[in-house]
């Protein structure tokens, strides 16, 4: 759409009269017919007043259509990053969930006489399920790597199998040198690959 169709179709839809934009603008009747007739364009400083008088950016005015692309692009990339807070949240959610429910689960099978009741298996399924989805998720943004695929093991290793074998007798002190080790498997994980998968900027 022309520029003299814009100012027409936008004074138009605000009920507004050439005269009463022209006098906002301390210009004649005659020249604002002859923008909407497309025989003379606005100033600059006719462009802002216009743009002002409107509500509207002078982007918008002079060309609604790439305004309105541009407008649909950053909203798209606005969500774009709303998705991406969700995965990420969602990927070191996923893997406390399975760490914590794992480590209150497995505590009674593996020496000690706490009973280990069922809720920690639901706990570690909601996280099961979480890296699930975020696993999907970035399978369609990013190829697995070798070294992301071995930490990964390794994260994995040291949730399910690290406390059984690490040749100590507090048991307390096995789970929390294999929840150290989690930890850094995960933040070598999210600073090498995660947190540019799952842009959040």
């Amino acid at each position: 759409m022309a520029l003299s169709e814009n100012i027409k179709a936008r004074r138009t839809q605000l009920k507004m009269s050439q005269e009463y934009v022209a006098d906002q603008l301390g210009i004649s009747r005659q020249a604002v017919a002859k923008w909407e007739a497309g025989t003379s364009e606005p100033t600059s400083k006719n462009l802002s007043e216009l743009a002002f008088l409107f509500e509207i950016s002078i982007s918008e005015l002079v060309d609604p259509q790439t305004y309105a692309e541009e407008q649909a692009a950053q909203e798209q990339k606005f969500r774009d990053k709303q998705q991406n807070a969700k995965m990420l949240f969602g990927r070191w959610g996923g893997v406390i969930l399975l760490n914590a429910g794992w480590d209150g689960y497995s505590s009674g099978l593996y020496g000690t006489d706490f009973p280990y009741p069922y809720h920690w298996l639901a706990i570690l399924t909601v996280g099961l399920v979480l890296l699930f989805i975020t696993s999907k998720d970035m399978g369609k943004k990013h190829r697995l790597e070798a070294l992301q695929s071995i930490i990964g093991l390794a994260m994995i290793f040291s949730i399910f199998f690290l406390p059984r074998i690490i040749p100590l007798e507090q048991v307390g002190v096995r789970y929390l040198l294999a929840d150290v080790v989690t930890a850094i498997c995960g933040i070598l994980l999210s600073l090498k690959y995660w947190r540019y998968i799952w842009k959040v900027k």
